[in-house]
């Protein structure tokens, strides 16, 4: 398994998921899409972390538009199982941000998906634009 950087720990939430059956496929494991909605289940923790819900940040005009997403399988989750999401803030950039996101069974030190999303900053009318001081200061001391 290749080294994966791990956040400061200050900088970091941990959500809990279990799973359930509709989660699961034919073989018996997660679905491999599923992991992305447990990804942005952890997004919409962080902010609320942070004290910003994402509908404030829709309320103040602002959207944030997944423009990447990256998944990597090192082993299956299975229904009942206890997933620990951890996510982060990895970058913070003029019109844009990244999140990171380690998945574990339980209290398991094992990295079982890791994976990233990277979102634009849109206006109202959907056009890229630079993040405001007031967001841009919330999420940038919580970068690497």
């Amino acid at each position: 398994m290749p080294e994966l950087m791990s956040p400061p720990e200050a900088f970091k939430i941990v959500t809990w998921y279990r799973v359930l059956y509709v989660d699961t496929d034919l073989m018996g494991v997660v679905n491999n899409g599923h992991y992305f909605r447990f990804f942005e289940q952890a997004r919409g923790e962080y902010l609320r972390e942070l004290g910003l819900p994402y509908a404030e940040v829709e309320a103040r005009g602002l959207r944030t538009p997944l423009t990447e997403a990256w998944a990597h399988y090192y082993a299956s989750f299975h229904y009942d199982d206890l997933i620990r999401i951890e996510a982060w803030i990895s970058q913070v950039k003029r019109a844009s941000f990244r999140f990171d996101y380690r998945l574990y069974e339980g209290d398991s030190q094992d990295v079982r998906v890791a994976g990233h999303t990277l979102h634009a900053i849109v206006n109202e009318e959907l056009k890229v634009t630079k993040i405001p001081n007031w967001l841009y200061d919330l999420l940038r001391p919580a970068k690497i």
